[in-house]
C-alpha cells in the first residue's frame, strides 16, 4: 500500500530534519523498503527560515524536494518527488495543519496517511508495519505505534483505553520498551496524534481531525467518536517511534511570559479544551452534574502536581468554567491570550 506520512512544522526546523532523516532511512540499510512513500511537510507559517533550511538540507541528502503552497496544492500538478513542502502561510494549528495535509495525500493518491509529530524519531521497519497490519484487518480504524520517550528506555505510551466521562488512561505509560515488545499488539480505544496510520479516503470522510481546537482534544474527540462508531485501534508493539515528549506544545505556545506560570497556563488550556468538549457532547444540564463530579478530580491532580497551589485552586475553577459555559471552541486567538497568562 502506498503511504503518505503527513507532517507539520512551526518553528522546528531541528527537529523536523532529524524526523525526516529517521522517516526516509536515510541512516539505515533498508530505508523504506517495500512501502510507497511520500512525505508531505505543512509548515505553519514558521519564522525561524524552516521554508529555506528544510529544501537546503534536503537537498545536500540527495533528497529530491518539491516546495509550493496551500492557496495553489489543490490546482498545481502532484509532483513525483518524494517531499513535497506546503507552506501555509500563517499557524493553523495541529489538527487543521493535518487536514491540510490529509487532504494534499488524497490528492496524491495514497491509500493510507501516517500522522507524525515532527519532534519523533522513527525506528527502522515501523512504518512499514503499521501499513501492513492496517492492511490486514478492515475492521480496525488505525494502527499507531508503541511509542518511546526519545533517548530512554521509558514507554511514553502504547494508545490506551477512553471512557466516555472524560478520563483515558494510557497503556504501559512508564513502563520499559522490553515489557511493551512482549506484548505483541494492543487493543485501543484512545491514542494521540503523535503517530498513527489511517486510510486516507476513509478519514477523509470523517472530515479528519476536528478544528474546534487550535492545539490539543482533536484526539481525545476522535477516541470518542471511535467509541461510539464501534471502532477500534491496534497498537503494533514490534513498531517504535521515540518521542521527545512535550516538545510540540512548547512549540506551539512559544516563549511565555505573564503573571502565572507556564505549568498552570498550560493546564487551563488543557482543561478548556476538555469542557468545552463535554459541554457540547453532553448539553448544558448534564455537563453542569459531570463538571460538578469532575472538578474535584482534577483540582486534587492540580495541587499534588504542584501545577496550581492551594489557594489559587478556587479562582482556576472559576475562570474555567466561566470561560467553558460559553466558548464552542478554543481558536488561535484564545490559545496564544491563555499561554501569555491572560485567563
Amino acid at each position: 500500500m502506498s503511504c503518505a506520512v503527513v507532517i507539520v512544522n512551526w518553528n522546528g526546523a531541528e527537529d523536523t530534519l532529524e524526523c525526516l532523516r529517521s522517516v526516509l532511512g536515510l541512516d539505515s540499510a533498508d530505508g523504506a523498503a517495500g512501502l510507497a512513500l511520500r512525505v508531505i511537510v505543512i509548515d505553519n507559517g514558521s519564522t525561524d527560515g524552516s521554508l529555506q533550511r528544510l529544501p537546503a538540507a534536503l537537498s545536500a541528502w540527495g533528497v529530491r524536494v518539491e516546495l509550493g503552497t496551500l492557496a495553489t496544492a489543490a490546482r498545481a500538478p502532484v509532483p513525483d518527488t518524494p517531499v513535497w513542502l506546503l507552506a501555509a502561510g500563517e499557524n493553523l494549528g495541529f489538527a487543521a495543519g493535518c487536514n491540510a495535509g490529509l487532504r494534499a495525500a488524497e490528492r496524491a493518491g495514497c491509500e493510507t496517511t501516517c500522522f507524525l509529530n515532527n519532534d519523533t524519531v522513527v525506528e527502522s521497519g515501523a512504518l512499514q508495519r503499521l501499513v501492513q497490519r492496517l492492511a490486514t484487518d478492515a475492521r480496525c480504524f488505525a494502527t499507531l505505534p508503541m511509542i518511546t520517550v526519545h533517548g530512554s528506555d521509558r514507554i511514553w505510551n502504547c494508545g490506551g483505553r477512553i471512557w466516555p466521562v472524560g478520563l483515558r488512561r494510557y497503556h504501559l505509560a512508564g513502563r520499559p520498551r522490553a515489557e511493551g515488545a512482549s506484548r505483541g499488539e494492543i487493543r485501543c480505544s484512545f491514542f494521540t496524534g503523535c503517530c498513527v496510520v489511517v486510510r486516507t479516503a476513509e478519514f477523509r470522510a470523517r472530515a479528519g481531525f476536528s478544528e474546534r481546537f487550535f492545539f490539543g482534544e482533536e484526539d481525545f474527540e476522535l477516541g470518542l467518536w471511535m467509541r461510539d462508531q464501534g471502532r477500534h485501534a491496534v497498537c503494533v508493539t514490534a513498531a517504535v517511534v521515540q518521542h521527545k515528549v512535550s516538545a510540540s506544545f512548547d512549540a506551539a505556545s512559544g516563549t511565555r511570559t505573564g503573571a502565572r506560570s507556564s505549568h498552570s497556563s498550560r493546564a487551563f488550556v488543557y482543561y478548556l479544551n476538555r469542557f468545552i468538549h463535554m459541554r457540547l457532547r453532553l448539553g448544558p444540564w448534564r455537563w453542569r452534574l459531570w463538571s460538578a463530579a469532575y472538578l474535584p478530580y482534577i483540582a486534587l491532580l492540580l495541587w499534588r502536581s504542584g501545577t496550581v497551589p492551594m489557594p489559587g485552586l478556587p479562582g482556576f475553577a472559576r475562570r474555567l468554567l466561566a470561560r467553558a459555559a460559553t466558548m464552542d471552541g478554543v481558536a488561535r486567538a484564545d490559545f496564544e491570550a491563555v499561554m501569555a497568562g491572560r485567563w
